[in-house]
């Protein structure tokens, strides 16, 4: 297994787990009914039901994950010269290697949504802790890295097609 298989494998299993712990000390630790904005005076103006928001997020991995997979797993089944990709001649005669791009670029597409979703139940958990006052540094970040995740990885895939496959198929 070479590393970049590996690293994506790797990330995307600790995604999983951080998503499932993030779910699941979140749900704890929000009140029944949880603050999902905020006036300039940092009062709450809407609520939502925690449950409502636990079975959301598991709506959205558990569709985000599947549909992905779903595609990842039919790519293999695409004719070769009906991929766009750059250097379609060298890619052609390397098909294993293209297969293994996409599938490590669909798991670390599923990866990201899993980090982001876990990073931004722990953002509102933070935000409804009534023992702690709001402060930005409790969310500021979360925009500028999520974007910067998802950057990352749909960038990472021109990226490698641009790149030579190796010789050892």
């Amino acid at each position: 297994m070479k590393t970049g298989t590996f690293l994506v494998r790797a990330w995307r299993l600790l995604s999983i787990l951080g998503l499932l712990i993030a779910l699941f000390s979140s749900y704890i630790s929000y009140p029944d009914e949880v603050a999902v904005r905020f006036d300039a005076l940092k009062q709450p103006i809407q609520t939502i039901g925690r449950e409502v928001i636990f079975y959301i997020a598991i709506g959205i991995f558990l569709l985000s994950n599947t549909l992905i997979n779903v595609v990842a797993r039919l790519f293999p089944r695409v004719p070769t010269p009906q991929i766009p990709v750059p250097n379609q001649s060298v890619w052609a005669s390397h098909r294993s290697q293209l297969n293994e791009v996409f599938k490590n670029w669909f798991q670390a597409l599923m990866a990201a949504i899993n980090t982001i979703l876990a990073m931004g139940l722990l953002v509102l958990s933070l935000l409804n802790r009534s023992d702690r006052s709001m402060q930005s540094y409790d969310y500021a970040w979360l925009l500028p890295l999520s974007t910067a995740i998802l950057v990352a990885v749909l960038l990472s895939l021109p990226v490698q097609l641009y790149m030579k496959p190796s010789t050892d198929d």
